[in-house]
């Protein structure tokens, strides 16, 4: 009796163990090394989130002045940093932003702008659509 009060809680210990190591090891081994447009963008996102942190936001606009202030200091520190609006994105987006215009009873402008501020905080590039982001020729 007493042999298994020591061995049972040793396995539980040893299971635990093993599930650790498997999952520790299961990551690539390799590190991932971000793009340059990655450690901008992350950089610059950071760099806007901190512009707007201490502003109160209660009533929709100043919600709306929030976010386009973000937006606009995102813009001016990745134009800082050699990035620019890819012209391809903005033709695969335009349609999308008209689609988009008629469901929600907007101006396509105002679409075109919604769909920007989405699309410009992603920085990896996917197969589905163009990156927003691009480097200055």
């Amino acid at each position: 009796m007493s042999k298994s009060r020591f061995i049972i809680p040793l396995l539980l210990l040893a299971s635990v163990l093993a599930y650790l190591i498997h999952f520790y090891q299961a990551d690539d081994p390799q590190p991932k090394f971000k793009t340059p447009l990655e450690k901008s963008g992350d950089e610059c996102a950071g760099i806007a989130e901190n512009a707007v942190a201490k502003m109160n936001a209660v009533v929709a606009f100043q919600m709306l002045e929030k976010e386009g202030r973000k937006i606009n200091v995102m813009r001016r520190c990745m134009a800082d940093r050699a990035y620019m609006e890819n012209p391809k994105w903005l033709a695969y987006g335009t349609p999308i932003a008209k689609a988009n215009a008629l469901k929600q009873g907007i101006s396509e402008d105002e679409a075109t702008e919604n769909l920007r501020r989405l699309n410009m905080m992603i920085f990896t590039v996917s197969d589905q659509q163009p990156i927003y982001w691009t480097a200055k020729p």
